[in-house]
């Protein structure tokens, strides 16, 4: 066992704690439900699992399954940039500097995610918007499943690093591949929307990162 030691410091207990609670949430969401969660994580069956909970009673983003696969992706999403950031010009080594950056996150998507919800009731468009919506938001869960796994891997094995982030690239490749054919798939099936996903790519999916960046990590540079 003497060769599973976290990386940067070996007194970070706090991380060891995240990791903790993240498979605790893991656990909740297989007990929730075990069929749905088995059918999630099979990333070579995603059309089983649409047509079964893409119905309009399953997006409900404030379900209790929902609201655990968000805040398992802002967790997986914090403890990926805080573990790959000793590559910045200004490493993150302090549990504070995770905690506001997970705060920060959870607020800025959580926000988008009203906003997104009340704009597009108001134009009328949320019906057609929604399950490309639903669908990228599932791919960001099963993404973090494996990637959970893989920054826990990175951290504490003795696994060359340039192992887990080529694994890292691929599945980050996976998913923006995926994103991709959701639009294109969305497009094509509705050419005259082409407004909206503008609208949605820029407003929903570009801006709030650029938030994130300037407000709760520029600043700390």
């Amino acid at each position: 066992m003497g060769e599973w030691i976290y990386r940067p410091d070996l007194q970070q207990d706090w991380m060891s704690l995240v990791f903790l609670i993240n498979s605790i949430v893991i656990l909740v969401l297989y007990k929730l439900d075990s069929s749905r969660f088995m059918s999630l994580i099979n990333i070579l069956k995603p059309r089983v699992y649409f047509g079964k909970y893409s119905h309009e009673k399953e997006l409900n983003y404030f379900s209790y399954f929902n609201l655990l696969c968000f805040i398992l992706i802002i967790c997986t999403l914090s403890l990926t940039y805080f573990s790959l950031s000793i590559y910045t010009r200004n490493p993150l080594r302090y549990s504070f500097e995770f905690y506001y950056l997970l705060s920060g996150l959870s607020f800025v998507l959580l926000a988008r995610q009203l906003l997104f919800q009340f704009i597009s009731r108001q134009l009328g468009f949320e019906k057609y918007i929604y399950l490309p919506t639903y669908k990228t938001f599932t791919f960001a869960t099963q993404s973090s499943f494996f990637l959970i796994g893989l920054i826990f891997i990175w951290n504490y094995s003795s696994l060359p690093s340039l192992i887990t982030e080529c694994l890292m690239v691929l599945l980050l490749l996976n998913w923006i591949l995926n994103q991709f054919r959701i639009f294109f798939s969305f497009f094509r099936s509705h050419p005259e929307e082409l407004i909206y996903i503008i609208l949605y790519l820029c407003t929903f999916k570009i801006a709030p990162w650029i938030w994130v960046y300037f407000i709760f990590i520029e600043i700390k540079l």
